[in-house]
């Protein structure tokens, strides 16, 4: 139903509950209503109408009339909605603002410790890393930090969604060489990936299938767990490995598929 629909905009996107919202959007339809002729037409129940009406008054979205029984007419849609974005916007700015000035003051405050060795990595080398927005954090670290060598094995994820890393890391002396399935290579037929492949900046294969999807970046290893039922919810779990020697073990299985692969 329309009115269904007004207040769910109301509820979601100008900070009304939902009370509040029934009552303005009666209060637009009607035009002036004591508290008990906003329980008689709305679905805002009478005990709780003074509240809601004294509510919408503070935020601007109701005028009330003074008298023996107060009356409450709405503030028109267009200047009032225009008014909460135009104060929304202001807000959104200072507390942008707020925000960047509390990451340069916690980036400040870290450095010593994201400048120790231990606390960065601790003693462990092995680390697991679940979903899809930690597996990003993760990848994006690895090119960041990589120094001379990028072996990609990629079924479907990382060419894609991480090309500008890819080809930072290229850019700044790192060499590449990357797999991937035929699917992956429809996508990125126009990215700067194969612009660089073309360039003979980069390495570039395909296989029809890849059993064991890899990162490795000097020695550092990602993979990821098969597991479907988690790839479909975006939880799937990734393992991050720092090891010269299990890095030794995944570049021998990657320079097997390199041998298989054939040219893009």
């Amino acid at each position: 139903m329309v009115k269904d629909r007004m207040v769910e905009l109301l509820q979601e996107h100008f900070e009304l509950n939902l009370y509040e919202a029934r009552a303005y959007v009666a209060l637009v339809g009607f035009g002036v209503l004591t508290p008990a002729e906003l329980a008689s037409v709305s679905e805002v129940p009478a005990p709780r109408t003074y509240d809601v009406l004294r509510s919408l008054e503070k935020k601007g979205f109701a005028i009330s009339q003074p008298g023996k029984v107060n009356k409450y007419r709405p503030v028109h849609p267009q200047n009032i909605l225009e008014k909460f974005i135009e104060e929304w916007q202001e807000r959104v700015k200072e507390e942008l603002e707020e925000k960047k000035k509390a990451k340069e003051e916690l980036l400040e405050l870290m450095t010593p410790l994201i400048e120790t060795e231990i606390p960065k990595y601790g003693v462990e080398r092995v680390w697991v890393v679940r979903g899809i927005r930690n597996a990003t954090l993760k990848t994006k670290e690895m090119f960041e930090e990589v120094k001379e060598q990028v072996l990609l094995a990629d079924d479907g994820y990382i060419a894609i969604n991480l090309e500008s890393e890819i080809i930072k890391a290229i850019d700044n002396g790192v060499k590449a060489k990357i797999i991937v399935t035929k699917p992956v290579l429809q996508r990125i037929n126009t990215s700067k990936i194969m612009d660089y492949y073309k360039a003979k900046k980069l390495e570039l294969k395909v296989m029809d299938a890849i059993e064991l999807p890899m990162l490795i970046c000097d020695d550092e290893v990602f993979f990821a767990l098969e597991d479907m039922a988690a790839r479909y919810f975006n939880y799937e779990t990734q393992i991050w490995i720092k090891d010269f020697r299990i890095k030794a073990l995944f570049e021998n299985k990657f320079k097997e598929y390199w041998k298989k692969a054939k040219k893009a």
